[in-house]
């Protein structure tokens, strides 16, 4: 398959006017800079403030000589959290050199935006969180870039479905660390031994995909089009919803505390899970052949989901399960058939149907126990159940996720081990990930991560079997 970049073929002017920061982060940077001064006033007997932050710098080797291949990086993180009477602003700012980005345009961002699918910022900043935050009559209410934490699940919750994620590396990377922050408005009010919290997020703000040549784009870095010599499959940015209020999200999370929480999560607003659309289809006769151009773009959808969870301690055991009925739940078909319309020489105007709505239930448990006083060993299963599933879908009409993860610590707390293992048996996919850190001192650890991937290409694992890597990490934190 031929790949072009997407920084030369996709984004025109009007792509680069929407690069540009939008008034939401230029708003946040506005009430971050007082706090990133030296000059901030005093703090009284009421009021506190606290800064921490991080830097990392990595590099990687590719175990599969085939797999697109990075650069070192160097990336940081800084977080304000300022209190004054009933009055708090938080601020989680990241960025720096990001050695996974393939191809950069000359005059990208710095700031990442709110609005683009494919971003190649390096440097970058980034707005993880920025609001603030007032107490009264016991109802706080949150107005800013925030994120979000429904559910009980590790790595793949079911109820979490405001923030949507960053998939650079999302294998990599924490669940905290793949959530995009988006503007909100929240309110949270407790009263004895249940509370509520109310979200609304007043547009659309998409998942970011790394690009078609980049080591982890979601899309197959092949392609077996029949009667095409050289097809080209060419990622587009999409045209997202108009900001109105018909184009927003909201939920409601009701939760009852005591041995056994139990929360109740409504929601309504747009699917976070990546799905694609076609937009163009052209087929151009040439010397050795024909070359085909399958234009496909992300394509956004509202669900409304219904969820329920819970968590309970019993003895050693810490147990938590989720489960969430989601209606019109939209899918992309097998990539064969978008390859059949072409084979079958369809009329380019005549762009073949590549989405299928269902209903969906998901559910899972999880338990966390400890072995010995310091290891900590969890342990996940859930389930996707795709109802009245059609057959046009890779997906299963049952999608199974195990997933296990052992942490120990040695040598006083030393040196620290982290093992993961995750399975999904509908395809045979699976992914084994090993981290090794040192502590060098209160501030500075040093560690190896191997990660090993297999599968069939479409899968969650498979898409990335020839991401195998080792990964070298010194970490610097206060």
């Amino acid at each position: 398959m031929r790949w072009q970049n997407p920084a030369t073929r996709v984004f025109g002017t009007d792509s680069l006017r929407r690069r540009m920061p939008g008034w939401p982060y230029r708003a946040a940077l506005l009430l971050a800079l007082p706090l990133l001064g030296a000059g901030a006033p005093p703090l009284g007997a009421e009021e506190s403030l606290s800064v921490s932050g991080r830097l990392s710098s990595r590099a990687t080797l590719a175990l599969d000589d085939s797999s697109s291949k990075e650069d070192p990086s160097l990336t940081g993180r800084l977080v304000i959290d300022a209190h004054q009477s009933a009055w708090r602003l938080y601020t989680w700012l990241e960025g720096g050199w990001d050695g996974t980005v393939a191809s950069q345009n000359s005059d990208h961002a710095l700031l990442k935006d709110l609005d683009t699918v494919y971003q190649d910022n390096s440097p970058y900043l980034e707005v993880k969180d920025l609001y603030a935050e007032r107490a009264l009559a016991g109802i706080e209410t949150r107005v800013g870039i925030q994120r979000f934490a429904w559910g009980r699940l590790d790595e793949y919750p079911i109820n979490d479905l405001f923030n949507p994620w960053d998939y650079r590396q999302f294998l990599l990377k924490s669940l905290e660390e793949r959530k995009i922050g988006v503007p909100a408005v929240s309110a949270t009010i407790s009263r004895s031994d249940w509370s509520g919290q109310f979200v609304w997020v007043p547009w659309l703000v998409p998942y970011r995909l790394p690009g078609p040549d980049e080591r982890w784009s979601l899309l197959p870095a092949t392609s077996t089009f029949p009667g095409a010599s050289s097809p080209e499959l060419t990622p587009l940015e999409p045209d997202l919803p108009a900001r109105n209020l018909q184009n927003g999200s909201a939920g409601l999370r009701l939760q009852t505390l005591g041995e056994v929480e139990w929360a109740v999560n409504l929601f309504h607003g747009f699917d976070p899970r990546p799905v694609f659309g076609a937009t163009a289809l052209t087929t151009t006769g040439t010397d050795h052949g024909q070359d085909t151009t399958f234009g496909i773009v992300p394509s956004f959808h509202k669900i409304t989901s219904i969820g329920l969870d819970s968590a309970m301690v019993k003895g050693d055991w810490s147990l938590r399960a989720e489960t969430a009925y989601a209606c019109n739940r939209v899918f992309t078909v097998r990539r064969e058939l978008w390859e059949t319309s072409i084979s079958q020489g369809i009329d380019p105007s005549l762009l073949p149907s590549m989405e299928v709505t269902r209903d969906t239930l998901d559910y899972g448990v999880a338990a966390d126990y400890r072995p010995f006083e310091d290891g900590l060993l969890t342990i996940q299963a859930q389930q996707s159940v795709i109802l009245d599933r059609s057959s046009t879908l890779y997906d299963q009409t049952v999608e199974t996720l195990l997933w296990a993860n052992l942490k120990v610590g040695w040598l006083n707390q030393k040196v620290e081990t982290s093992l993961n293992l995750a399975w999904n048996p509908e395809h045979s996919a699976t992914m084994i990930k090993a981290s090794t850190y040192y502590i060098l001192t209160d501030f500075w650890k040093i560690g190896l991560t191997g990660l090993l991937l297999d599968g069939p290409p479409q899968s969650i694992f498979g898409r990335y079997a020839m991401n195998d890597q080792v990964m070298l990490e010194v970490v610097y934190s206060w």
